[in-house]
Parts: structure tokens; sequence; C-alpha cells
């Protein structure tokens, strides 16, 4: 039976490398899920996974999760992956995509020449405007049972670890080498123009990482700490330790 992954992901969250290294799995590629893109809302497309019904792919998507999500996972037989990251850290990221990439989105209407605001101003428009989609992207998915969670940072600081998870939750048998040269073979193949440097989040106005921990404060009873709200996961050596003991983890179960 073919494997066909639903990459469920955070805009600037990394998820173009992501996407490219389990498309470069033996036996994978990439696939289409969506008739168009721009401001469209990326919603799976019942003829488009039709046409790759006999491939191995994986599909990368700013999708949230509704009945329609749930009915093409169900019907097209999709493993959902939900790629996330720090909330902090996607501003500024968002403000290099309007600068340097594109102002067509679907999160947010940006407007016509918000390129030239100052960062502190173009941080306020991403907070009020756009942060609100993720978390609405963060919830759709929260509750949805035999979902892989990856974080952007861990998958950034040690993505060979992180794609072996992957292939076990896809049940994949892959040798640490296809693993190696797979990560090895999509370095730097990436045409985005956005930084991937965790931590960025910590050059915000304070008034930006005050909305957001009150827009939080509505959901009770909700972890946010894969998002870095609760617990601001800003340093390497946090994330390393965590890592450090998946990988003594993974080697005992062998």
């Amino acid at each position: 039976m073919q494997k066909h992954v639903l990459l469920a992901c955070m805009p600037k969250s990394g998820s173009t490398f992501l996407s490219n290294a389990i498309g470069a799995l033996p036996t994978f590629t990439t696939g289409v899920g969506v008739p168009d893109w721009g401001r469209r809302e990326q919603e799976l497309d019942d003829c488009c996974l039709s046409r790759i019904e006999d491939l191995n792919y994986v599909l990368q998507l700013h999708v949230r999760y509704s009945n329609a999500t749930k009915t093409m996972i169900e019907k097209h037989r999709l493993l959902p992956i939900i790629l996330v990251r720090n909330i902090f850290d996607v501003i500024p990221s968002f403000i290099d995509h309007h600068r340097k990439e594109s102002l067509l989105h679907p999160m947010a209407f940006a407007p016509e020449g918000i390129q030239e605001w100052s960062f502190e101003e173009s941080a306020h428009f991403v907070t009020r405007m756009i942060i609100p989609w993720y978390f609405n992207f963060y919830m759709s998915w929260y509750g949805v049972p035999n979902k892989l969670v990856v974080k952007y940072e861990e998958w950034v600081f040690q993505p060979e670890i992180e794609l072996l998870r992957i292939c076990r939750y896809l049940n994949l048998e892959v040798t640490d080498e296809a693993i190696r040269n797979v990560i090895s073979s999509v370095i730097g193949t990436s045409d985005r123009k956005n930084a991937v440097t965790p931590g960025r989040g910590r050059s915000l106005p304070s008034d930006c990482v005050e909305q957001i921990q009150k827009m939080a404060g509505f959901y009770h009873n909700v972890d946010f700490s894969d998002i870095g709200i609760g617990e601001r996961l800003n340093t390497r050596k946090k994330f390393t330790n965590s890592l450090m003991r998946r990988i003594k983890a993974i080697k005992t179960s062998v």
C-alpha cells in the first residue's frame, strides 16, 4: 500500500526543507494537493489527490483541520505530520516574507507598502492580523489522534534524528546512511529567503509578546509549549539535551 503523507505546517516553519527531505526518501516524491495557491486557503482537493493515488508522496500545505480535512485524510489514507514553530519566532520571519518574497498568502491581507514599514510596526501587524491564523491552525489539530508533531527547532538542530522519527511513524525501513544521504541532498536546495534562526522572537516589542500570551489565555488547559508559549524554548542547549535523550532512547530500542 502506498504511503501518503500530509505535512500540515505553520508558515515559516522550515516546511520546504522538511517536505523536500521526505520527498527524497526512497520511492517518495513531493505532490500537489490543491488547485491554486496565493490568497486561497490551502484546502485539500479530491481531484488533485486522486491523480497521485498510486504514488508515495508528501503534501506540504498550510491546512487547518476540519471535517473536510478529516474526510480527505480518511478517503486518501493520509498520514498527518504537523510541523509547528515557536510562535514568537514566526513574527520576524513573516516580516522577512513580506519584505523579500510576497504579500500574497491566506493568513491575512497584507497592505501595499508594508515592505517599507519599521520592524516594530510590521511586528504589530503580524501579531494582530496573522498570528490569530496560527492559533486557529494549532487548535484545529490539537486533539486530533494518530498524528506526529514535529517542532521546527528540533528539525533545524538535528534533522537526521527527526527524519528517523518520521520514518518510524510512517513504518518505513530506512538505514541511517540513507537518512544522512537524504539530508545532505536537500540541504541548501531551498530557494526560500527567510533566515533559519530559532530565537528570533526575542527581538519583539513587549506588547506583541503580551498580546500573544493573552490570546493563549483564552484557551484554558491547553498546552502551548510546542509553540513556545508558557515555556519559551529559546536556547540551543535545552533542545540539544532533549535530542540527546531521544537519540539514546532510539538506540536502546533498536
